[in-house]
């Protein structure tokens, strides 16, 4: 089959290689729709993605069609449409041990170190696949993995009744949590960002937003607004100037999520006697693990918008032409790769 394929970070190729085989308790999924995670394909590009090891397919957002079972699966058929959570971990370590699974100390994911999505054909575990609703297209529902993510940061922001809360960063992960954000017990949501056609698709669900120019102070903007300052922030930017930002926005008893990675030795500047004071928090949020139900259920109710984001569809011919676009061109959402050449 036709895969996209590195031997190493930085060596990448489109490549054929073997199918994968159908084990007893595997599915066999003919991808339709993949899509880039900015941080995880780049990551394949330039220096790793963390998890990483090589060689591997990339891609852990992806959807399509059920194309074969092995013979002990009974909890979906040839033809069904379906997505995969792309997380394995081991279930023996001591974090599996204490239900901890998203802390495995052997965590594996498909796309990072399992073979992943941007390919034809991928496998994955039974226990792994999600039926997926008949009114929503492939190339929607290849982003539940990331609604997914921004469920379990829902899980760890714990928002309060009356909360007012700051989302800084209007890629599509920043757009879908201040999204999730409007329909939790929220008094007040507000998403920073930098462009007004992302900033314009979270104000359609409710959102406020306020347009980063570089002409604002946006501290002095939120304590404006909130003379007390804000119960939550949410970075979605992964810039460590703008997570010390957003702890100034804080009011007392504040806390911070940092949702996005930052980059490797990149520090963020705190004066401790300030955090110590008004007791603050701040913490962090990484993928997610048993979240796909909930992704799925969200998106049926409409509490997000998925197919508002996707910016430019590719077909797996494509995809080094695509990844060079998502890393130069900050207008784009979400970048969709079509192995089969239509969604």
């Amino acid at each position: 089959m036709k895969a996209v394929y590195y031997t190493q970070a930085g060596n990448g190729r489109l490549a054929d290689i073997s199918m994968p085989v159908c084990g007893d308790e595997d599915v066999i999924i003919k991808i339709v729709a993949c899509s880039i995670c900015k941080g995880a394909e780049l990551g394949h590009a330039t220096t790793g993605t963390g998890l990483a090891k090589y060689p591997v397919v990339p891609g852990h957002e992806f959807a399509g069609y059920v194309s074969e079972i092995g013979k002990n699966v009974t909890l979906c058929k040839v033809g069904d449409r379906v997505t995969a959570d792309n997380t394995a971990p081991c279930g023996k370590c001591y974090y599996c041990q204490k239900g901890d699974f998203l802390h495995c100390e052997v965590f594996g994911s498909l796309g990072h170190n399992i073979n992943g999505g941007f390919a034809e054909y991928v496998r994955v575990k039974e226990d792994k696949v999600f039926l997926i609703p008949e009114e929503l297209p492939f190339e929607e529902a290849c982003m539940i993995e990331t609604v997914a993510c921004c469920i379990h940061a829902m899980d760890r922001l714990a928002v309060k009744y009356g909360d007012h809360v700051v989302v800084i960063g209007d890629g599509a992960n920043g757009i879908l949590l201040a999204e999730l954000l409007i329909h939790s017990g929220a008094n007040s949501v507000v998403l920073i960002g930098r462009h007004k056609t992302k900033l314009s698709i979270a104000q359609k669900h409710g959102v406020n937003v306020i347009l980063n120019d570089g002409k604002i102070d946006l501290i002095n903007e939120i304590l404006k607004r909130y003379p007390k300052g804000v119960d939550a922030v949410v970075d979605a930017t992964g810039n460590s100037q703008m997570i010390a930002s957003g702890l100034k926005m804080l009011k007392f008893g504040g806390r911070l999520m940092q949702y996005s990675v930052t980059g490797e030795g990149q520090k963020v500047e705190v004066d401790s006697l300030d955090f110590f004071a008004r007791e603050l928090t701040y913490f962090a949020t990484s993928a997610q693990v048993f979240c796909f139900d909930r992704a799925i259920e969200a998106i049926k109710c409409k509490r997000v918008g998925l197919g508002e984001l996707i910016t430019s569809k590719y077909s797996l011919d494509q995809y080094f032409e695509a990844i060079k676009r998502v890393g130069s061109d900050r207008s784009q959402i979400k970048v969709i790769i079509v192995p089969g050449g239509k969604a």
